[in-house]
């Protein structure tokens, strides 16, 4: 049977995979430990689409940096 202090670790170690900082992990589990859910959902949906938007920006600057090593090679400068 798993106690209380290794569900914790566990939480702690998967909300520290995704990125999250000491700060919000702390956060998450002070949360979860008060049965605050519908908070905690809402902490985790909006640092969700923080990372999503990340993703998009990332996507983004990839695009513009492909492009230009496509302009590159097509006036042969590559």
């Amino acid at each position: 049977m798993t106690n209380i202090a290794d569900t914790m670790s566990h939480m702690a170690e998967n909300l520290h995979d995704t990125g999250m900082t000491d700060e919000m992990v702390e956060r998450c589990l002070t949360m979860a430990g008060s049965k605050r859910y519908k908070e905690l959902e809402k902490l985790l949906s909006e640092y969700r689409q923080t990372l999503l938007d990340n993703i998009h920006k990332y996507s983004d600057r990839i695009d513009c940096l492909d492009f230009f090593t496509y302009t590159l090679r097509k006036n042969g400068g590559i």
